[in-house]
């Protein structure tokens, strides 16, 4: 399959812009250098398993928030909100993200006891993945032998990545009880990450204008003090410090690809009306300045 590029694009649903795999082999396979591509909230139907494999991440998925660091991972169930923060000077990550058809197709024995009780189970939103727990390291080994059969193309990867994910999903399915009890993914904050996720579509429509808290409120027909507290409650930040990121993430991808454009250009292309402002939210976010991050990309790691 080789490797695929990540990117910070949704569709009009909010769902990634991205092919995953193929149709006769729906996985795609990810090697993130978390210093260049920033993995703001974002959901797919799609499964998915990281593994860290430098540095460390916070990471905050259905309304929890944890720290990863290198040999730790995560589950992430279908449609499931979730993002990540590089909280270290480097990092990296490994990430598998797929159909659940690479394992099984429909209806037969395999899916009918290991990808149903799995697949959008609210009770199993998400498995923080330890290496100190022996089960979570056997999963995340499985993911990694996967990553490294798919992205590299070894000899007969299709059945050596289709067994590693099998094996994995018979272990969550053999600890599925323990995991109902570790997480609280109740109703109430389902609906609170659906309101959530039709304003982070709006935001992503129209992060490049004048927007106020009324209208990211509108967006999804609530009062402003409603937004305020589903954007405490689910994405633990406020709906203004979260278009910033927001823009500072745009304004990565566009840095990247500068050639030559003025930083001021690409900080009003990106919402900000004062490029002296741009570059004081930038060093905050990301720890250096905008020329630094454009020397940064074009080194060779």
């Amino acid at each position: 399959m080789a490797l695929s590029v990540s990117v910070d694009r949704v569709d009009e649903t909010g769902r990634e812009l991205l092919t995953y795999g193929t149709e006769d082999f729906p996985i795609a396979f990810f090697d993130d250098d978390l210093r260049k591509i920033s993995i703001s909230y974002h959901w797919h139907d799609e499964l998915e398993i990281v593994i860290i494999t430098e540095g460390s991440v916070h990471t905050r998925i259905a309304g929890n928030e944890f720290t990863l660091k290198a040999g730790d991972g995560y589950f992430s169930n279908s449609g499931i909100l979730h993002a990540e923060k590089l909280i270290t000077p480097r990092g990296h990550q490994h990430a598998l993200v797929f159909s659940p058809r690479i394992i099984s197709q429909r209806e037969d024995l395999i899916w009918k006891n290991y990808i149903m009780p799995v697949l959008g189970n609210a009770k199993i939103p998400f498995l923080w993945l330890k290496a100190s727990i022996p089960w979570h390291k056997e999963i995340l080994h499985l993911a990694e032998t996967a990553w490294n059969q798919g992205a590299y193309e070894t000899k007969d990867y299709p059945l050596g990545v289709r067994s590693s994910l099998s094996k994995a999903f018979s272990y969550i399915v053999d600890h599925m009880e323990d995991m109902e009890n570790e997480t609280l993914y109740t109703s109430a904050f389902q609906r609170d990450e659906l309101r959530i996720k039709k304003i982070l579509v709006f935001i992503e429509k129209n992060y490049d204008m004048n927007i106020t808290l009324e209208d990211i409120a509108h967006s999804a027909n609530i009062s402003t003090s409603t937004c305020l507290r589903l954007f405490t409650t689910v994405l633990g930040t406020t709906p203004i410090k979260y278009l910033m990121t927001f823009r500072i993430q745009k304004a990565m991808e566009e840095l990247k690809h500068a050639n030559g454009r003025a930083i001021s250009e690409i900080a009003y292309s990106c919402g900000f009306s004062d490029a002296s402002y741009f570059n004081r939210c930038f060093r905050r976010e990301r720890g250096i300045t905008p020329s630094d991050y454009i020397s940064r990309t074009n080194e060779t790691f």
